[in-house]
């Protein structure tokens, strides 16, 4: 295949990546996935490597946050699985009422509901407990996701501009 339609490719695949990262898919990976095109490019295994180093990261980095802010408002155990049920159906339940947005949103807005309502169930808190636990993981999944994305961005700029030669 014409070098051209390879960097044109890896390029396209970067921005589709960086594309999904809001709607909670793994456009971190699929970015990562597109420097194996770089091998066929002859440009070796590095660039491949530290792609996919940057998207487990991200990964690392968005469970982190969410964890680190949820647990530092005093959630237990079940206030941090609340977090992450209610995080992964707040994604999905806001990317139809406004996509991208809405995704970022809705997982925040999960987070801070499973949280609360976990703690509340589980934990044997109260209401005003749930509600600060809730506090804690809608920062940390607004935050870990913003990280994420700005990972992702990081991802596809570095690979398309090595790629290209302008590095």
């Amino acid at each position: 295949m014409d070098d051209f339609l390879l960097r044109s490719a890896a390029t396209a695949l970067s921005i589709l990546g960086v594309l999904l990262i809001p709607f909670g898919l793994p456009g971190n990976w699929v970015i990562a996935a597109s420097g194996l095109l770089g091998l066929s490019l002859g440009l070796g295994w590095a660039p491949f490597l530290i792609l996919l180093v940057a998207a487990a990261v991200a990964e690392i980095l968005e469970f982190q946050t969410t964890m680190r802010y949820t647990k530092k408002s005093g959630a237990g155990k079940s206030g941090i699985w609340g977090a992450f049920v209610g995080g992964f159906f707040g994604a999905i339940l806001g990317t139809p009422i406004f996509p991208v947005v809405g995704t970022l949103l809705g997982a925040a807005v999960g987070a801070f509901a499973g949280a609360a309502l976990f703690e509340v169930i589980f934990g044997d808190r109260s209401g005003k407990e749930g509600v600060r636990v809730g506090k804690g993981a809608f920062w940390g999944a607004l935050f870990g996701k913003v990280m994420k994305m700005g990972l992702g961005i990081f991802q596809a700029f570095w690979w398309t501009a090595h790629m290209w030669g302008l590095l």
